[in-house]
């Protein structure tokens, strides 16, 4: 008899076939892209067949809306935002810095933009020209940060990828290029206006980069543009005041996405979810609540 090069018990192999019927059928509804197995990001897409479904919506109805010439990804990560939405606007633009999702960033563009009207520019963005390490968590892609210059504290960027305490084998680190925010963003701009692209939609998630990305818009952006700027926000000092004089030439309404349930008492979490489900708002922003989560600037 020959020697198996392996072998599985029978409970081992039946557990194993139910176990990839199980995956088949919960990602039926998988994107058509390529995704990180394990990884944070990638669950949603995976099961869902959509990343951030509210997010999702709110950047499709800008664009059914009219402002809809080009959508700027700024930390477009594997692309799961410019994948789901690019296909609305006449020209996608990403910034990646992340040397290791560059490619599947590319690959997942080409696959979804059949049109093929997209640049992707890998470096990041920030106030200074320079290169810097990116920390990259190894169970979430789409967290990675620069430490240096970083506005959040070294306790937040730790906290909200789930860590106690700052440990650099938690992370792939990777040294990368970081360009001075206001010169490509004005020079981008004006090759927009050049084409005759004039409004649209910025996504911005940039892990601590936030505040000072929208500051450098704000001293370039062209008068005739119009722009609906959404960003995350995980530093609870975060000044929105500072951003709102920014851009006081402007009409500008702040907004924030609301996610529903959201008390923190995980009874009234329950008891709402099943009367009501979870849903997605978005609301005009007072100044009294937390500018923590998810925001939207409408720039006209």
């Amino acid at each position: 008899m020959k020697k198996a090069l392996t072998k599985r018990n029978a409970l081992s192999h039946i557990k194993r076939k139910n176990a990839f019927k199980l995956f088949k059928k919960s990602t039926q509804k998988s994107m058509d892209i390529f995704l990180r197995g394990g990884d944070i990001i990638s669950i949603g897409p995976q099961i869902d067949g959509i990343h951030e479904e509210g997010l999702t919506k709110i950047i499709n109805d800008f664009a059914n809306n009219g402002t809809s010439d080009f959508l700027i990804d700024i930390g477009a990560n594997i692309g799961l935002t410019s994948c789901q939405n690019g296909s609305k606007f006449k020209k996608v633009i990403c910034f990646e810095p992340n040397p290791l999702a560059m490619n599947i960033l590319k690959t997942n563009l080409s696959i979804s933009l059949t049109g093929n009207n997209f640049e992707v520019f890998q470096f990041a963005l920030g106030e200074n020209d320079g290169a810097l390490e990116l920390y990259i968590p190894i169970h979430n892609w789409g967290g990675a940060f620069v430490m240096d210059g970083n506005d959040y504290s070294e306790k937040s960027l730790i906290e909200k990828d789930g860590f106690n305490t700052f440990e650099v084998d938690n992370y792939l680190v990777r040294k990368v290029d970081v360009k001075n925010a206001k010169h490509i963003l004005e020079k981008l701009f004006l090759d927009l206006s050049i084409e005759g692209l004039r409004k649209g939609v910025v996504k911005i998630d940039v892990e601590g980069f936030e505040r000072k990305i929208l500051l450098a818009i704000s001293k370039c952006l062209p008068k005739d543009f119009d722009l609906a700027i959404i960003f995350e926000n995980w530093d609870e000092q975060f000044d929105l005041t500072e951003i709102q004089e920014a851009f006081s030439n402007r009409d500008v309404e702040i907004k924030k996405i609301i996610h529903t349930p959201n008390s923190t008492s995980k009874l009234k979490n329950l008891l709402e979810t099943v009367l009501f489900g979870k849903r997605t708002f978005v609301s005009d922003y007072s100044k009294k609540e937390s500018s923590v989560g998810d925001m939207i600037l409408d720039i006209k």
